[in-house]
């Protein structure tokens, strides 16, 4: 039981999750996802129809901003930061070398051999003033690049865009699954 543990806990995917600002939200936003409502459906002072209601408009809500949060904020941040570091600082190897986050992403999980053969790619194809080496691409600012923009991303889009536009698509949802029924129209003299 002990070694199972010990091999989850030093498992280096789970490692590498826990170091990446998106697995971390994404991880936390699921846990929301079933934790709010589940503790809404607990709760035996609130009538069923009110439970239900209540519990999938939660999820509803925790579901789309994951889904805007990965499909649309994390790329366009990461891209967009890693742009603007590239404009910005043009004589930083790491930054010539890999136009595209995600061609620094693989470029990291390469071993060392093979690092050094993608590097020797790159001279040949890029032919920089500097030679590409490994000790001139300096991991840690990309590194720091990513997840800077991933956490500002993480702010960004979870407290502002992820909530504007998931509200518009609760409403008809609920409507089409048959939790919300249509509001009746009623006349500007009924309702003054």
């Amino acid at each position: 039981m002990i070694g199972g543990i010990q091999n989850i806990i030093s498992n280096t995917t789970l490692y590498n999750m826990t170091q990446s600002t998106a697995a971390q939200v994404t991880t936390e936003t699921c846990l929301k996802a079933v934790g709010r409502p589940g503790f809404i459906l607990m709760d035996h002072n609130i009538d069923p129809e009110t439970k239900r209601f209540s519990a999938t408009k939660e999820f509803l809500y925790q579901m789309i901003c994951l889904g805007i949060y990965l499909a649309a904020i994390i790329p366009v941040f990461k891209k967009g930061a890693f742009s603007i570091a590239r404009m910005f600082t043009k004589s930083e190897p790491v930054l010539q070398a890999f136009k595209k986050p995600e061609d620094f992403v693989k470029y990291c999980k390469l071993e060392d051999a093979d690092k050094a053969a993608k590097l020797e790619e790159l001279n040949n194809l890029i032919k920089p003033k500097v030679k590409f080496t490994k000790d001139n691409i300096n991991e840690n600012l990309a590194k720091g690049i990513i997840e800077g923009s991933s956490i500002l991303g993480s702010v960004t889009g979870l407290a502002i865009v992820a909530p504007i536009a998931s509200h518009p698509l609760i409403h008809p949802i609920l409507k089409t699954i048959g939790l919300e029924k249509p509001q009746p129209k009623q006349n500007i003299d009924q309702q003054a």
